[in-house]
């Protein structure tokens, strides 16, 4: 089976290291460097976008399913997806359902990027799922650049975790829970949960998309394939030496450089992995 995974950054790794885990695969990591982070994106922009990252996977490397691993690219532009191509795909969407039922009536908060916080699709799940809450959202783009810090260079990004925070509305005496509602954010657990303290739990759905990706594989009956191949790292700006350095440790055996810049939307409905 040969799944391609979707995110602007690594965030997407915190999803594809529990999937792969889990799940025997061939993996394409597209990671849309080029336009990093897309919690600064118009909605427009990120849908266009990820069309066009959906239409080189699926015609370059004939992958039969996608998994957006990117939160704000999931509510802004999955939906749209599906409706273009003939495959199936999984997207991640903030945990809010199991916060709310972890924290019973009691406040928790969403920590995303600004984009994600901001649209619609978030306060549908509040209302669907947290109606009785106090759910504080917050946003930031900074702690998606930290987090790539953290993760190419193992920068120690503590302080400047702990500034970012300080400066938002969380608040420990107010906030039960926190939901990961960004990808990036579980690679800053151990810095989230120094400002936080141990006594707030920290919710992302890595464990639900492996879940769910495996119900996929099963369903449409893909096959695996006879030899595994070395997953591929495909980024969309180039990389620095460090960077290449890494990937191997990340678990990638080749790497691939695709720097296509963002086009206008077209209608890719005629492609089909499953007909």
């Amino acid at each position: 089976m040969r799944i391609g995974v979707i995110d602007s950054g690594v965030g997407g790794l915190s999803i594809l290291n529990v999937v792969r885990a889990q799940v025997p695969a061939h993996y394409f990591y597209c990671m849309d460097n080029q336009y990093l982070p897309y919690g600064t994106k118009s909605e427009l922009f990120i849908r266009q976008r990820l069309v066009q990252l959906t239409q080189y996977l699926v015609t370059q490397h004939q992958v039969e399913l996608v998994l957006i691993a990117c939160n704000t690219a999931t509510t802004q532009a999955v939906d749209h997806l599906r409706q273009q191509f003939d495959l199936p795909f999984v997207g991640v969407v903030p945990a809010i359902k199991p916060a709310a039922h972890y924290c019973g009536a009691r406040p928790f908060a969403v920590l995303a990027t600004q984009a994600t916080v901001n649209g619609p699709y978030i306060e549908q799940l509040v209302a669907e799922f947290a109606p009785a809450n106090d759910v504080e959202l917050i946003g930031s783009s900074e702690l998606v650049l930290l987090a790539e810090q953290k993760v190419w260079y193992r920068a120690d990004v503590a302080a400047q975790v702990h500034r970012v925070l300080a400066a938002t509305s969380l608040s420990v005496s107010k906030t039960t829970a926190v939901v990961l509602g960004c990808t990036h954010f579980p690679f800053l657990a151990d810095e989230i949960r120094s400002w936080l303290g141990s006594e707030v739990e920290l919710f992302d759905t890595a464990d639900a998309i492996a879940r769910r990706v495996m119900q996929l594989k099963l369903q449409f009956a893909f096959n695996d394939e006879q030899e595994k191949s070395a997953d591929v790292f495909i980024s969309t700006a180039e990389l620095d030496a460090i960077q290449q350095r890494r990937l191997s440790e990340l678990g990638f055996g080749q790497h691939l450089c695709w720097p296509n810049p963002a086009e206008t939307e077209k209608d890719y409905s005629s492609l089909s992995s499953l007909s």
